[in-house]
């Protein structure tokens, strides 16, 4: 949890009014007991909405800045989501609004779609990890958490992120990671990108893949953008896969969200509507963070809840005949894709986005948004036992899976 331009208020139950993003999980439950609650559509926030509120949470699809909040009594600002390109934050500051987003409780989420997109195309025959070099781009909290799994995973990994690159101190736990320029993370067998969005400063972002730098990735490379939508040039991306359809592609951000290129779409691997981060785990953190940070800024107390009953995981049955087959050229790897593409597939919500029309794409970009709200991560998922002693499953395929989240248990 961050908390920016922190100017403790006060307040006391039932005089605040809140407006929200509908979709914001667990609004209702955290936030009504401090007050009056307005749910309205993210896109549709409008300066009349917050005119006389004194909160207000959003999400990435609402942009936060003095059109929407000069004249208005808001006080204290909260983003469900890692990334702040969505508000003016010197806007923000010079007007004394607090600001707190959730940075790093989706992190998780991202990463497991990231590596759900991978298996997916693994069981494709499209791409193999099995000696490959991974490049990282940006080394925060998704990139730090996918350089985690990957080494898991035995995979050789390079990270370019000169900001972290030259911190001192960056812990033991990292103390192995080897950084690079860009020049040389863009010549990995898969590149991954998850740098915040900036235009200006020693290192922008928007359009980091440009034309040029498009042009040098080597026909076969897997590129992933999980990041934001502009920190590739789309209309260069979009030239390149009409050129020559050498490049894979798993890509979840977009430019001109949620209006995006039909044509771009059409040649990608897989794509998806901007839902990475999206899971029930991490749309519960962050909506925690930002009420944590929302009762810290108004030096409110939250009301006692009710005991919790412990959550029951979910058995994952998975089908590993077609694992077995003769063609199949690396049969653990396949095995722990399936395994991944049964917990997330990737290829589903795939469908739903190329299954709109040009008409209708911007609707059934966010109506996935909206209603992709069951996804679980890793950690719900066991196995039973059995699968092991039955051989469906090696130990070397167990430890992989257990150490990328998953349980085994006697069901």
């Amino acid at each position: 949890m961050k908390v920016a331009s922190l100017k403790t208020g006060s307040a006391q139950t039932g005089t605040l009014k809140i407006v929200a993003d509908e979709n914001i999980v667990a609004v209702e439950d955290l936030f009504r007991q401090h007050g009056e609650l307005r749910l309205l559509p993210g896109r549709q926030i409008c300066a009349a909405d917050v005119r006389d509120a004194d909160v207000l949470l959003v999400r990435s699809i609402t942009r936060v800045d003095r059109a929407l909040l000069e004249g208005s009594r808001v006080r204290f600002v909260a983003t469900a989501t890692s990334g702040t390109d969505h508000l003016d934050l010197s806007y923000l500051r010079a007007a004394g609004i607090g600001v707190a987003d959730a940075a790093g409780s989706n992190a998780n989420a991202v990463v497991e779609y990231c590596l759900s997109g991978i298996a997916e195309l693994t069981c494709r025959g499209l791409f193999s990890l099995r000696g490959k070099r991974a490049a990282i781009i940006g080394f925060g909290h998704v990139g730090k958490g996918f350089y985690r799994r990957l080494r898991e995973l035995d995979i050789d990994c390079v990270v370019c992120d000169p900001f972290v690159e030259r911190q001192q101190g960056r812990g033991e736990e990292f103390a192995d990671v080897r950084f690079c320029d860009l020049e040389t993370a863009l010549s990995a067998s898969l590149i991954s990108l998850h740098t915040p969005l900036s235009r200006d400063g020693e290192h922008p972002t928007w359009h980091l893949l440009n034309q040029e730098r498009l042009d040098r990735i080597a026909p076969g490379t897997l590129l992933i953008n999980a990041s934001r939508g502009e920190v590739v040039d789309n209309v260069a991306l979009l030239k390149r896969l009409e050129r020559n359809k050498d490049l894979l592609t798993l890509w979840d951000v977009w430019e001109n969200e949620p209006d995006i290129s039909r044509d771009l779409l059409a040649l990608v691997n897989l794509g998806t509507p901007h839902i990475a981060g999206y899971s029930v785990e991490a749309k519960r953190s962050a909506s925690e963070r930002n009420y944590e940070a929302f009762l810290q800024y108004f030096n409110l107390t939250a009301n006692p809840a009710s005991d919790s009953v412990a959550e029951s995981k979910t058995e994952l049955a998975v089908c590993l005949a077609q694992t077995q087959r003769s063609e199949v050229s690396n049969p653990t790897e396949r095995v722990w894709a399936e395994c991944l593409r049964a917990a997330f597939s990737v290829n589903a919500v795939d469908q739903r986005l190329r299954g709109a029309s040009s008409t209708n794409g911007a609707a059934v970009f966010d109506d996935i948004r909206k209603t992709l709200s069951a996804r679980r991560e890793f950690s719900h998922y066991t196995f039973d036992q059995r699968v092991l002693e039955k051989g469906l499953l090696t130990p070397a395929v167990a430890i992989k899976l257990t150490a990328l989240g998953f349980s085994f248990a006697t069901v």
